[in-house]
């Protein structure tokens, strides 16, 4: 058998820090908008914790609805945050 190293504790710090920094972005009025790159970075990771939560979902035999279009609903928090 065939044994994959996980170092499933390193990942921890840089997936809470992007919850946080999403958090910080939907309820602080002072948070500017996201660059371009930082954009497209928060669409990848996105993309990535809803596959994650699918895998797992799909392993335990819970159904979840279709993946939402990450890249529009960024757009839009994203451009509620853009200051007059």
């Amino acid at each position: 058998m065939n044994e994959h190293h996980r170092n499933f504790s390193n990942l921890t710090r840089p997936l809470t820090k992007f919850e946080v920094e999403i958090h910080d972005m939907l309820v602080h009025n002072d948070t500017a908008a996201l660059e371009p790159e930082d954009l497209n970075a928060a669409g990848t990771l996105s993309r990535s914790c809803w596959a994650v939560v699918d895998m797992l979902c799909r392993a335990g035999g819970v159904d979840l609805p279709t993946e939402p279009d990450w890249d529009a609903i960024l757009a839009d928090v994203n451009k509620a945050l853009i200051k007059p």
